[in-house]
């Protein structure tokens, strides 16, 4: 495990992903895993571990198997897990992925919490059974209340957690030069910075 990017969903994981990959970080483990190698059922159970206990930050044997073959982890389930991943992973960077509060409230709202929203209500799929785990346990199935609170809750464990990390607070729109700087990479020449949103073509179709 090289890189640890612990920004919660909706912060620019995806298009930072897709860079560590270019940069030749990869395979990372994000959320579209999740589905192509059958463990949300093992995320459930994690999640309601995790929040159900103390919180021990000894990471459970099933979080890493799940990761034992990946260069980077980023995105939702696994970025909830920070002080879990920390002592896995002792020697790996880490990178929180920011934005403006405002602005990740608003997409958090036109996406995950939309789906959420408007599910099929008695949708069984290990997916939507892991979706509405990370929902009650992370912000109490009210996002309106608590969605800000928790994203700043996040972002100060991540800050204090990983102080005495090779450690980077990044925002995608930034580019490739502190990315490339704090990796220690040289810029990719004349490819530009991805931007992948995995939700745009449910915000078309669910926004118009």
């Amino acid at each position: 495990m090289q890189v640890l990017i612990l920004g919660l969903p909706r912060t620019g994981t995806q298009s930072l992903a897709d860079a560590l990959a270019i940069l030749g970080i990869s395979p990372i483990y994000h959320m579209r895993e999740v589905g192509k190698n059958n463990h949300a059922d093992l995320w459930t159970a994690l999640i309601y571990e995790k929040f159900s206990t103390d919180g021990s930050p000894q990471p459970p044997s099933d979080l890493l198997t799940i990761l034992s073959n990946y260069k980077g982890v980023s995105d939702y389930p696994a970025a909830i897990f920070v002080d879990e991943l920390l002592a896995a992973f002792p020697e790996a960077a880490v990178i929180l992925t920011v934005r403006p509060e405002d602005a990740w409230a608003k997409s958090m709202k036109d996406t995950i919490v939309h789906y959420l929203d408007h599910r099929v209500i008695d949708e069984t799929t290990p997916m939507a059974v892991m979706a509405r785990t990370y929902s009650k346990c992370c912000w109490g199935n009210d996002f309106e209340k608590n969605g800000l609170d928790l994203f700043r809750r996040h972002n100060e464990q991540v800050r204090i957690a990983a102080k005495d990390r090779k450690f980077l607070e990044y925002a995608v729109g930034d580019g490739w030069e502190p990315l490339c700087a704090f990796l220690k990479a040289p810029v990719p020449e004349n490819i530009p910075f991805p931007r992948k949103d995995d939700w745009l073509e449910y915000k078309e179709r669910t926004h118009k």
